[in-house]
C-alpha cells in the first residue's frame, strides 16, 4: 500500500488554467501540488497558439496579473512579441512560442514551490459529506492517494467535480453536440509574408523581434475560398470558404489552425483517440495541400501538434451560470474576479466553421466568483473551460486568457480557504478581490461596485 500524499491545495490539470491556479496558490504560501495527465504541461498554449485575449475591442487592456507576467517573461526570451494591434475579428493578438511558453511556466511553478506531477490521471474520489477527502490517482506505481484541504478542478472536463457528484451540462442542451476538436499544424521554413498576402482577410498583425531587423507578420486569418473546388473534390474540408487562423513569433515558422473533427465526445477515451488518429491524417493532407497550392509553403516542412485540442466538454453547474445576456450587455458584478474581452467564438458542431459574436457594453464582461463554485461542494473551485456557463457564453469563457484569469482566482481562493479554515463558498469575496488586486488582477469598476454593495 502506497502512503497518501498530503497538501494544502491540489490543482488538477496542467493547462493554462491549472498553471495559473497553482502559481497563485503557491505564491500565497499554500503547499501546492499540480497533477497533469499528459507528459508535459502547457495545454493548448504549448502548441504555440495565441493567448486570446488581453485587450477589448475598444482597445483597453483588462487582463493582467499572472497572464501578463507570463507574456513579459516570454518577451525577454524571444517567445512573445507582446499584444499586437490587429484589424481583424479582435483588436489585438498575443502570439507565443509553445516550447518557450512551456519553459517559462515550468520555471514559474518551480519558483512558487509547486510540486508538478505529470503522467497521472484522477480516477476516483473519497468524500466526507460535501467535501472531497482524497483523490485516487492512477500512476506508474499504481493507484495513489492525494489528500488536500482544498481542490482546484482545472481539468478542462470538470473530472474532479463530476467524480465528487457535481451537476453539469455538456454541449448543446437539445442535441448534446459539442464544438469540434482540432490539431494545430506546425509549419517550418515558411515565407510568412507570401502566406499572409495569400490567405489574410485583412492586413496581418505586424511585430518586431529583438533579434530580427524587420517587422514580421505574426497573426492573420482568412479562408481557402480560392481553392474551394479542389478542397471539396479532395475532401480536405467539409465546407466551402473554410476558415484558417495563422500565428507565429518567428519570421520563418507558422502555426496553422484549420483542422476539425466533428461528432466527438472528448470525455470518452475512445472518442478522443479516434479523433487524434483522424486529425493526424487530416493535418497531413492539409500540409500536402498547402505545400502544393498556397504560395509561401513551397519549401516548408510540417509537424502536427501532440494530441487533439478540445474546445468543449462539460460545464460544471455553479452557484451562478454565465449567460448570453451577460455577454450581450457586458455585465459587471460585485463578486467579479476578473474580466473577459475575447468575443464568443463558436465552431459549428457539424462543419467546424468558426463564428464570432462581439461582447456588448464596453467590450468586456465580468467573471463572477460564484461561477467558479460548484453547487453542493465545499472544498472545490473550478477554473478554465469547465466553469459554469451556458454553451453560448462558454464560447468566450473557454479561451486561454479567460482560463488564466479564472485560474489565478481559483488558486488564490483555494489558498485563502485553507489559511482561514473556511469552505470555499464562505470566502469573503472582498478579501479575495483585495488579494487579486495586490497581485495585479484588473477589476476596475467591478471592485468599486463590490465595495459599495
Amino acid at each position: 500500500m502506497i502512503a497518501s500524499t498530503n497538501c494544502d491545495v491540489l490543482v488538477v490539470g496542467g493547462g493554462v488554467a491549472g498553471i495559473a491556479a497553482a502559481i497563485a496558490a503557491g505564491r500565497q504560501g499554500a503547499k501546492t501540488i499540480l497533477l497533469e495527465n499528459k507528459p508535459t504541461i502547457g495545454g493548448v498554449a504549448a502548441t504555440g497558439y495565441c493567448l486570446h485575449n488581453y485587450i477589448s475591442r475598444f482597445g483597453k487592456q483588462v487582463v493582467f496579473g499572472i497572464p501578463q507576467e507570463i507574456v513579459d517573461r516570454l518577451i525577454e526570451l524571444g517567445g512573445a512579441v507582446g499584444h499586437v494591434p490587429y484589424t481583424g475579428f479582435v483588436k489585438a493578438v498575443t502570439p507565443v512560442d509553445g516550447e518557450l511558453f512551456r519553459y517559462v511556466v515550468t520555471e514559474m511553478l518551480d519558483e512558487a514551490d509547486v510540486q508538478t506531477i505529470v503522467g497521472v490521471l484522477v480516477v476516483g474520489v473519497e468524500m466526507e459529506g460535501n467535501r472531497i477527502a482524497c483523490l485516487k490517482v492512477a500512476a506508474k506505481q499504481g493507484i495513489l492517494t492525494f489528500c488536500a484541504r482544498n481542490y482546484v478542478d482545472a481539468s478542462g472536463d470538470g473530472d474532479v467535480s463530476v467524480l465528487a457528484g457535481a451537476k453539469f451540462c455538456k454541449g448543446d442542451l437539445k442535441t448534446g453536440k459539442t464544438q469540434p476538436v482540432s490539431m494545430v499544424l506546425r509549419c517550418y521554413a515558411t515565407d510568412n509574408f507570401k502566406i499572409a498576402e495569400e490567405l489574410g482577410a485583412v492586413e496581418p498583425a505586424m511585430a518586431k523581434r529583438r533579434d530580427y531587423p524587420d517587422l514580421i507578420p505574426v497573426y492573420f486569418n482568412g479562408t481557402f475560398s480560392k481553392w474551394n473546388d479542389y478542397v471539396l473534390e479532395h475532401k480536405i474540408f467539409p465546407n466551402q470558404d473554410h476558415k484558417v487562423f495563422c500565428n507565429t513569433v518567428w519570421p520563418n515558422h507558422l502555426n496553422v489552425n484549420t483542422s476539425a473533427v466533428t461528432g466527438i465526445d472528448a470525455t470518452s477515451s475512445f472518442d478522443i483517440s479516434k479523433a487524434t488518429v483522424a486529425l493526424t491524417k487530416q493535418v497531413h493532407k492539409i500540409s500536402e495541400f498547402l505545400k502544393n497550392f498556397v504560395p509561401g509553403f513551397e519549401r516548408a516542412y510540417f509537424a502536427p501538434a501532440a494530441g487533439a485540442q478540445v474546445r468543449e466538454t462539460r460545464r460544471i453547474t455553479g452557484l451562478y451560470e454565465i449567460t448570453e445576456q451577460d455577454i450581450l450587455e457586458g455585465k459587471k458584478y460585485g463578486d467579479a474576479i476578473g474580466k473577459i474581452c475575447f468575443p464568443v467564438d463558436i465552431h459549428d458542431p457539424d462543419t467546424g466553421q468558426a463564428h464570432f459574436h462581439d461582447i456588448g457594453g464596453d467590450g468586456t464582461f465580468d467573471i463572477p466568483f460564484r461561477a467558479l463554485v460548484p453547487q453542493g461542494l465545499a472544498n472545490v473551485v473550478v477554473a478554465g473551460r469547465c466553469i459554469s456557463a451556458t454553451q453560448y457564453a462558454h464560447g468566450a469563457t473557454r479561451n486561454m486568457a479567460p482560463c488564466m484569469v479564472t485560474g489565478q482566482a481559483a488558486g488564490t481562493a483555494a489558498s485563502m480557504a485553507t489559511q482561514q479554515n473556511r469552505s470555499i463558498p464562505e470566502i469573503n469575496v472582498k478579501e479575495l478581490q483585495e488579494v487579486l488586486l495586490n497581485n495585479g488582477v484588473y477589476l476596475e469598476g467591478s471592485y468599486q461596485k463590490s465595495q459599495a454593495s
